[in-house]
């Protein structure tokens, strides 16, 4: 089981850094007798922010003998190298094969990614079909929000599990330390509460048997499992650090599979959130620490601790933010907290522009309370306001198509001052476990047109942007969602064909997935067309707590425009609480909490104007080659943001460390040179500087010396690049610099959007000189990449250059 080399391709792809690892607060726990890779099936940047991943990293990795480590789907270019290398998927950390680990365990978050699962399957050298996968191979579990219904992948997953994991997951380690015996684990494992081995359990569907999903009733009183958070290289989808103020929604939105899924509501009591948060944001220097639920204006204790936040860091340094709120909730004390900490727009999900929809669905969301929270908005200084819509709701008609254009121009028109309205539109999808499992999706003609006349009638607004999600992808969703075992060759022949990364609009080819359902008989619409109320349906077998009878009279209201009250101020009977878990309401803040947590977030504002600046030089080799210069500025800003010293902060929404770094490195070239300026409030030796920026054990990244700067420094007018000369290309080189050093001028032509520059090389490289087969290359700053100059100049392919070792080892004052 050796660690798979990868560094010979990376600067052959976009984003190397996906691939590298080395992220602040990765575990590098040794091989184990039981090893775990958590995949989830997309891209790094996607799947580094998903949050049920962290928590089950986190966990595996403090059990005694068993070792966690994380894979994410390489992106295409990355897979055709790798297909065509015969490299194998590998996890992230210990780089090794997928194939070596014990278990597999897939996050189901989104219908859409379930090619993505068959493909990277493929991709680490497993059978794709479970019935293909003997002893040799690792078990194959899938969970997340998705699991609730398995049948459309039972064929290539091994296990499910439903529900909630903190608990279940430890049980699961035991199994894989106490038996070695593939067939003897996935007995064990049937038996665990939340488990569904189709293997063994598919014949007892049809005689009553059930999967119990797995609730975490210890949620409430729950510390941060998740800490300290992995700052992941790329700009994740959601780039922040995050803690869960409640599980659950008691609203009772007919469409929403979540709101049901996560019942009941448990809040985290609000000093172990604030004391989370706060140490996170100390020990990582997040730039934004996002607090999570399924309707976070709802939890109880959010004023107060908005409040103890907003007194306990520095906002200048870190915003909090708040997704999903409703805005019937809000006030203008909220509102005004919210913006304090950094908020600078409101989000609101109408879901449907009439009433009499938005009884329908049980949004229970009057307008003037829609138009009142943006009025309060725009009071307080919000610029921005986000409106979701959903088309195709059941019973929708023109007149509430209309009735959404009409909602819009209202907020428009109250906007005195043109705040800007970003609207997206999104087709219905019926889930299961909802109201609305039972009913049709409208065909993708009709969501189209009805899509189009909204942004047709508001395309001359300047101030109103409106999207809408690709009307094919969601009828995948819904296909998937209430999909049958027949679904799985259809998954099965279109991956055949081609078809992954189907959530990427350049990647997605719809007419795949009309051919693998022609070829197996199928037509999308007998999954999209309304069930009867009595019939049996794919995921009758699961069982979320919730009564069957509850979601049909929560059908018939819907019907009847009927509305359902929260359920914590009227218990809807829905059968979820029981006398092991129920909706749990976090306890009042205790005074100790409201005061300041640390002297260490407080304002850098009240310091005094002096400012003392320094110039750090710094080392960055080995696999640091392979962070883009972006990249590396987010992550020393964090490093910077989290040492002990009196730092200068820039102004602005997203203030940062004063910093400038030197001009630079392309991908793949180490330096020994580097250098960024730094401003602070109080004067530093270099000592302090050094240890205070080195707590980090990032590879490859030492700093050398801090200097204090009297006057304002001057920057370098040329840089030296060395280069080893592997012994078959002496000779070339040697008479590609002599051909080179006898011209007078080299002209390179560089083409660039369509915009053609000339340069003359004879000006860019000023001297070179060769020494123990290491070529040393004196080049001005102002030039083309520094690969195009050097397979110019050397006459080397550019994919022989990616394979030398080039650092920038100096800076020349000429």
């Amino acid at each position: 089981m050796e660690k798979i080399q990868i560094e010979p391709w990376l600067l052959q792809v976009s984003k190397p850094s996906r691939y590298i690892d080395e992220e602040i607060n990765a575990v590098h726990k040794p091989w184990q007798k039981v090893n775990f890779c958590f995949v989830y099936p997309d891209v790094y940047e996607v799947g580094i922010s998903n949050l049920g991943l962290k928590i089950l990293y986190s966990i595996v990795n403090r059990i005694e003998g068993v070792m966690a480590d994380r894979c994410y789907l390489p992106w295409i270019d990355m897979i055709e190298i790798m297909h065509l290398e015969k490299i194998p998927l590998f996890a992230l950390e210990s780089r090794k094969a997928l194939r070596d680990f014990d278990l597999l365990g897939f996050t189901l978050q989104s219908e859409i990614t379930y090619s993505n699962v068959l493909e990277a399957l493929d991709l680490a050298g497993i059978p794709v079909l479970a019935k293909d996968r003997g002893e040799e191979y690792p078990i194959i579990m899938a969970g997340g929000p998705c699991a609730i219904n398995p049948l459309p992948l039972q064929d290539f997953i091994d296990v499910f599990f439903v529900g909630e994991a903190e608990k279940a997951i430890c049980e699961i380690a035991e199994i894989f330390k106490s038996c070695t015996q593939k067939g003897i684990k996935l007995q064990e494992l049937a038996n665990i509460e939340g488990c569904y081995v189709p293997e063994i359990h598919s014949p007892l569907i049809s005689q009553g048997w059930k999967v119990k999903a797995r609730k975490f009733k210890e949620f409430s009183q729950s510390d941060l499992i998740h800490k300290p958070q992995i700052l992941p290289w790329q700009i994740a989808t959601h780039h922040r650090c995050v803690a869960e103020l409640m599980r659950g929604c008691s609203r009772g939105c007919r469409f929403c599979q979540a709101g049901y899924f996560y019942r009941p509501v448990r809040e985290r009591s609000a000093d172990i959130l604030i004391e989370d948060i706060l140490s996170e944001i100390k020990e990582s220097g997040w730039d934004e620490a996002g607090l999570l639920s399924l309707s976070s204006s709802d939890y109880s204790q959010l004023k107060e601790v908005l409040r103890t936040l907003l007194n306990s860091i520095d906002t200048d340094r870190t915003h909090i933010s708040l997704p999903s709120l409703r805005v019937d909730a809000l006030d203008s004390q909220t509102i005004d907290l919210m913006r304090q900490l950094g908020r600078e727009g409101l989000t609101i999900a109408p879901e449907a522009g009439s009433q009499r929809l938005r009884d329908i669905i049980n949004k229970n969301l009057t307008e003037e309370q829609i138009l009142t929270g943006v009025k309060l908005a725009q009071q307080l200084g919000w610029q921005k306001v986000k409106l979701y819509f959903m088309i195709g709701l059941p019973e929708e008609t023109d007149d509430d198509i209309d009735a959404i254009i009409e909602l819009i121009k209202k907020i428009q028109s109250q906007s005195k001052n043109r705040m800007q309205i970003n609207v997206t539109l999104s087709p219905f999808v019926p889930k299961p476990f909802t109201a609305f499992q039972w009913s049709a999706m409208l065909p993708r003609e009709e969501l189209l047109k009805r899509c189009i006349k909204i942004k047709q009638t508001l395309k001359r607004s300047g101030n109103i942007k409106i999207k809408y999600h690709t009307i094919e992808s969601s009828i995948l969703e819904a296909i998937f969602a209430r999909g049958d075992e027949k679904i799985d060759k259809v998954i099965f022949d279109a991956w055949k064909s081609g078809a992954f990364f189907d959530g990427w609009n350049e990647c997605f080819k719809y007419e795949l997935w009309e051919k693998a359902f022609q070829e197996n008989g199928l037509s999308p619409e007998e999954y999209l067309q309304a069930k009867n109320l009595n019939e049996v349906l794919s995921w009758d077998f699961i069982d979320l707590g919730i009564n069957k009878e509850f979601l049909l009279e929560e059908w018939r209201k819907a019907q009847e425009a009927i509305t359902t009250p929260d359920c914590r101020q009227t218990c809807s009977q829905c059968g979820v609480c029981t006398d092991e878990i129920k909706n749990v309401i976090s306890p009042p803040l205790p005074e100790t909490g409201r005061t300041l947590i640390s002297e260490s977030f407080l304002s850098q504002k009240s310091k005094s104007d002096i400012q003392y600046r320094y110039r750090v030089f710094y080392v960055r080799t080995d696999i640091q080659r392979f962070i883009s210069h972006l990249d590396w500025m987010r992550m020393l800003f964090r490093l910077v943001s989290k040492a002990p010293l009196e730092t200068v902060f820039t102004q602005g929404f997203s203030p940062h460390p004063k910093i400038s770094l030197c001009p630079p490195l392309p991908l793949g070239v180490e330096s020994i040179s580097e250098y960024f300026d730094i401003s602070f409030y109080s004067p530093y030796t270099q000592e302090d500087i050094i240890n205070a920026l080195s707590l980090e054990n990032i590879p490859g990244y030492k700093i050398n010396k801090a200097e204090r700067l009297i006057i304002k420094p001057r920057v370098p007018f040329a840089e030296w690049i060395s280069i080893k000369i592997p012994q078959e290309y002496i000779n070339h080189i040697e008479s590609s610099l002599s051909t080179f050093e006898k011209e007078v001028s080299h002209p390179f032509i560089k083409i660039k959007e369509n915009k053609t520059t000339t340069y003359d090389l004879k000006k860019i490289i000023l001297k070179t000189y060769g020494k123990n087969h290491q070529l040393f290359i004196l080049k001005s700053l102002e030039s083309p990449a520094l690969y195009d100059i050097l397979a110019e100049v050397l006459r080397l392919d550019k994919t022989i250059l990616y394979t030398l070792s080039l650092c920038r080892s100096g800076w020349s004052f000429l």
